[in-house]
């Protein structure tokens, strides 16, 4: 028998998607090294042209010393009014950066609209064709960004007081943070990144579609080339592999994440046997059925309206990988796929973007193509989309109340009963494909992947060896035989978009996304009877108050420490686990 309360002890692993992540897909600055934090994520976001250089590494985990949203040293804590400090020179440069940031976001946003297109729309025979649009666009975006008076403009801006102020002192601290690194790049790099990415696209799903890793290796070898050089280009890191890490989760580290993962994996192990003794009662096929895909659109947006997401300033569609975009600040752009044999696959992947499309549209209007109105990096998107898809929409608080609507819209899901839905929803199985696995076994996919792509980078694994040590390491995890390559290490279409150092931040976003939900509940004891009820602006206002609004304001870990009190760390996530799956 399922518990009501929220996180009760039985059923609530998660056995269908775990989607995509913020972006399925690296959006092309990021891919190209020139842009933001939104692989989208796969997304460029506004105006973030260049990706962060490290600051001082704080070792995830570390266990931080400030009290829930108190402001942190060095920083300043964020005022209903901007103190202008700067002087008349500076005011000056700070205006002109400001110009010339909405110009490069205005172009940034055209690469996402072109990418959103590629990925949703574009016949096959336009893909050579956009891979040039995409190519010219993103050497237009370098060339303009690395302009010499971008550095004399925040030069300016720095010797005239700037940085004391409240707001422009975080956009001057980023922005040249992206420029100094953004300089290290040739457009040469810049553009080949842009142009081979993109037809790797192409190549990789043709090589899925049949489990043919042959077809996407040469592509795959170029695309691993370039990404070397590209951190070699900025060697901001002692490792090409932490240099490219930095850019998607700034002062990540593959020192910390190590340990940390090391952690995770055996806490995991000794929690799985009871997770899948918890479920094993519950056919893997209990909610195979008939779910017509226009009846699960239907439900999805249902669903998707009432946790918060604007269709006034969004929109859903179906891709062959989920991901969120943003072409603009009031057009948010999410995508699905569907499974007309299981509706809970597509809606645990919509409410994982919806999470991601949520941030972005609850980022400052304000501050459109400014630091401040930028996601601060992957790690707590992906925080957002878990949070979603996993603490909320894998509970039974949320089915309670949504149960009967599922049945409304699939009049054969009330042959199952309640529990044993839950229980099905959230059942605890091994399984070869990342998206689809439930919430104990999901971080063992993304440690498989950390692994590969750090051998890959840092020249220990050659591609052409990619598939057997895949293979070999999966099957250590699992204990299953990968039978294809489709379900091997062709499953994901991050590599062939350059995304190398994305997928860390997939587990730091899952331990980030129970951190953030415990704190939510502790600081609004009456949360739990809201969402219980089906209300969810309670949790979106929290949310958007201690994550979405500050932008880059803080650093990942700085404002993790003014949300929740600590840095990321396991203890909440397993925590989380073990009272699921463990017996009272």
């Amino acid at each position: 028998m399922v518990e009501s309360a929220m996180r009760q002890k039985v059923a609530i692993p998660s056995g269908v998607p775990s989607r995509t992540g913020y972006r399925a897909r690296p959006l092309v600055f990021q891919k190209c090294g020139v842009a933001n934090s939104s692989f989208r994520r796969h997304t460029v976001h506004s105006a973030r042209i260049f990706p962060p250089v490290p600051g001082t590494a704080m070792p995830i985990g570390e266990m931080g010393a400030a009290a829930p949203n108190a402001p942190l040293a060095g920083r300043n804590p964020v005022p209903e009014t901007t103190a202008y400090a700067m002087n008349a020179s500076a005011k000056d440069a700070y205006r002109k950066l400001l110009a010339h940031s909405q110009e490069l976001g205005l172009i940034a946003n055209v690469v996402n609209l072109l990418q959103w297109d590629e990925d949703t729309n574009l016949p096959p025979r336009g893909v050579e064709y956009r891979a040039e649009q995409l190519s010219y666009l993103v050497g237009l975006v370098h060339s303009k960004g690395t302009a010499p008076e971008i550095g004399e403009w925040l030069q300016e801006c720095e010797e005239g007081g700037a940085q004391g102020d409240i707001d422009a002192g975080p956009n001057i601290r980023e922005w040249r943070r992206d420029y100094d690194r953004q300089l290290k790049l040739p457009a040469r790099l810049v553009q080949e990144l842009a142009h081979t990415s993109s037809l790797a696209r192409e190549a990789w799903l043709e090589a899925r579609r049949t489990a043919n890793f042959a077809l996407f290796q040469p592509k795959l070898t170029r695309i691993v080339e370039l990404c070397r050089e590209k951190a070699d280009a900025w060697a901001t890191c002692p490792s090409r592999y932490d240099t490219l890490l930095d850019s998607y989760e700034q002062d990540a580290r593959t020192a910390d994440l190590r340990p940390l993962f090391a952690d995770l994996q055996q806490r995991i192990a000794t929690l799985l046997p009871a997770a899948i003794a918890r479920t094993a009662s519950t056919p893997a096929d209990l909610l195979k059925g008939n779910y017509p895909e226009a009846q699960q659109a239907k439900l999805n947006r249902v669903i998707s309206e009432a946790i918060g997401f604007d269709f006034n300033a969004g929109r859903m569609d179906v891709s062959p990988h989920p991901f969120c975009c943003s072409p603009g600040p009031r057009d948010v752009r999410i995508t699905t796929r569907y499974d007309e044999t299981n509706f809970t696959s597509s809606l645990f992947g919509v409410m994982h973007e919806c999470g991601h499309a949520m941030y972005d549209q609850g980022l400052p209007a304000d501050r459109v193509a400014q630091p401040l109105g930028e996601a601060v990096s992957l790690g707590i998107h992906e925080s957002q989309s878990r949070l979603w898809e996993n603490q909320l929409g894998r509970s039974a608080a949320f089915w309670r109340h949504w149960y009967p609507t599922a049945i409304e819209f699939f009049p054969s899901v009330a042959a199952v009963p309640l529990d044993s839905f839950l229980l099905a929803v959230n059942r605890v199985e091994p399984s070869f494909i990342r998206v689809d696995a439930d919430e104990v076994t999901y971080n063992l996919h993304i440690l498989l992947r950390f692994e590969m792509e750090h051998a890959l980078i840092e020249g220990k694994l050659s591609v052409a060896d990619l598939p057997d040590a895949w293979n070999t390491r999966f099957e250590e995890l699992f204990g299953l035989k990968v039978p294809d390559d489709g379900k091997g290490c062709l499953q994901d279409i991050h590599w062939c978009s350059g995304g190398f150092g994305y997928f860390p931040t997939y587990t730091l976003g899952t331990l980030n996304a129970a951190q953030l939900f415990h704190a939510a509940n502790t600081q609004v004891p009456a949360l739990a009877g809201e969402i219980a009820s089906g209300h969810y602006a309670g949790l979106r206002k929290w949310l958007n108050t201690n994550v979405h609004a500050h932008g880059r304001r803080y650093t990942p870990q700085e404002l993790m420490r003014l949300a929740t009190g600590e840095s990321t760390n396991a203890r909440y996530f397993c925590d989380y686990l073990e009272e699921k799956f463990l017996p009272a």
